[in-house]
């Protein structure tokens, strides 16, 4: 078969990203898969995107094409129409916005909420005529979405690299994962540093420590000052831009992991839509304690392989018990090591195989 794949922000090298590179990988075994290159993303060129997204996703892309195509804003319609007849499948990763897709089978999938389109316009509805499926990556994303998406669906959980992670010698550190990301300040990284602060004071965590993790560009600098500053006192550790194998064994060490993204918020779109590092965190052996919000609630059964708050002195007490019981901290850390297993890429490869046949 024939098999497109366009992502329209492959430079961002993200989770949707890694989502579309993985279904290049599956599909590239005995099918012939071009990755659709739009205006923006021709100049960096589709040898140098090849060997930065295999690297940066551990993906073996070497028999995937990366090809100029006329996809993306600004491109003819007329052309468009009629590149995509010659493939028998087309997948798409959107972001709100549609095309008329004209190959014979056509796929989109949807990472986070989106609310209000295209379902609301004429020709928004006659775009959407032309896909027959879109895949998602969370029950979460799609009970946000279906309303004004009225396609089929399916729900396929993103591939995580759960083989290459796993517990190590255990320290008594608490992990968290998340973009020091400036502008929105989404990862709840101030309420994480008052709370172990509080714990700390209390006497709760003694001989505990706090390890944060995340990707920070230049715009992120001052932020991030702002973070180390409202940590001094404490032992908290700040990982800015940490290379990939130092997670791997940074998540192998760490007993606990929280995370706080959707915390007091109400709109879905400022919620975890799954929530991979959790995952990863799981994999290795630490044991989440993250919100009630959002995907988070469908990677773990709360009380089993894991804990969801619903308040910060929830967050608190759970986070106490799991440091003073060694033996609960064990336990749980075990079944979460084993329930992790459910999102590795062969099952993720199953399953999108399953849409092709």
């Amino acid at each position: 078969m024939k098999i497109a794949i366009y992502s329209p922000y492959l430079d961002t090298f993200g989770g949707g990203e890694k989502y579309m590179m993985t279904i290049a990988e599956t599909l590239s075994s005995g099918n012939d898969v071009d990755v659709l290159l739009d205006r923006h993303l021709v100049n960096l060129g589709g040898n140098f995107l090849k060997n930065k997204l295999s690297k940066r996703f551990n993906l073996d892309l070497k028999s995937v094409n990366f090809i100029f195509a006329p996809v993306g804003k600004n491109s003819s319609f007329v052309s468009r129409i009629s590149f995509l007849k010659k493939y028998d499948v087309l997948f798409y990763l959107t972001d709100g916005s549609i095309f008329l897709p004209t190959a014979k089978k056509n796929i989109l999938h949807i990472q986070s909420p989106l609310v209000g389109q295209p379902s609301k316009s004429i020709w928004g509805k006659l775009k959407l005529k032309g896909w027959d499926l879109i895949i998602y990556n969370s029950r979460f994303t799609k009970e946000n979405s279906k309303k004004n998406w009225p396609l089929p669906s399916q729900i396929i959980y993103p591939p995580v690299d759960v083989g290459k992670i796993r517990p190590l010698q255990k320290k008594k550190y608490i992990l968290s994962v998340g973009r020091f990301f400036g502008y929105l300040k989404d990862k709840k990284h101030e309420i994480l540093i008052r709370t172990f602060k509080e714990l700390f004071k209390e006497g709760s965590i003694k001989d505990w420590s706090l390890h944060l993790v995340g990707s920070a560009g230049e715009g992120d600098k001052e932020y991030l000052q702002q973070l180390q500053d409202l940590a001094k006192g404490v032992s908290i550790k700040f990982y800015p831009n940490l290379a990939y194998d130092d997670l791997v064994k940074l998540y192998g060490e760490s007993s606990i992991y929280w995370h706080a993204l959707g915390f007091n918020e109400e709109d879905p779109t400022k919620m975890e839509h799954f929530g991979i590092s959790v995952v990863e965190a799981m994999a290795a052996g630490a044991v989440p304690v993250v919100v009630n919000k959002g995907g988070l609630k469908e990677i773990l059964s709360n009380g089993e392989d894991g804990f969801l708050w619903d308040n910060l002195e929830q967050s608190k007490q759970l986070t106490t018990s799991l440091a003073r019981d060694t033996k609960l901290l064990q336990n749980i850390s075990e079944q979460a090591t084993e329930s992790a297993k459910r999102f590795n890429k062969n099952n993720f490869a199953k399953h999108v195989l399953r849409l092709v046949a």
